[in-house]
């Protein structure tokens, strides 16, 4: 396939998208990056009654550059207002992080009721096996 000249620069402009009908549409992030992506538009219901809505303005993401640019967190992959808002995110996340850690540690530590609760187990089997050998 070969691309026209003016195929080309419609590439360069919106993308790959404009040649199959749809457009792209600059969105800026709030720490001020262009990102050019396809409208997602979705449908939603809330309590007004409902409509549509481009899911990327969900992300975030912004229909003009923005004047009050705000720092990206590297912890959640969203922005916060002030780099103390990104240390504690980070915080919490840490936080959030050693609880699950600690609670999947302790699943799989050895649990002493259960290792004496075979231990019996396996002496029952053996007095069954006894008793069975006895009736023969």
């Amino acid at each position: 396939m070969t691309v026209t000249p003016k195929e080309k620069q419609a590439i360069a402009e919106q993308g790959y998208a404009l040649l199959y009908g749809s457009p792209k549409q600059t969105y800026w992030t709030p720490d001020g990056r262009p990102i050019k992506a396809l409208p997602d538009m979705r449908a939603y219901t809330d309590k007004n009654g409902g409509g549509t809505r481009d899911a990327n303005l969900d992300r975030g993401w912004l229909l003009q550059k923005p004047t009050d640019l705000k720092p990206y967190c590297d912890h959640c992959g969203l922005w916060h207002d002030t780099q103390e808002g990104i240390d504690d995110c980070g915080e919490k996340i840490k936080a959030f992080t050693e609880m699950w850690d600690n609670k999947a540690k302790k699943e799989l530590e050895p649990d002493e009721r259960m290792d004496k609760l075979e231990s019996e187990m396996g002496d029952i089997k053996e007095l069954l096996v006894k008793l069975l050998e006895r009736r023969k």
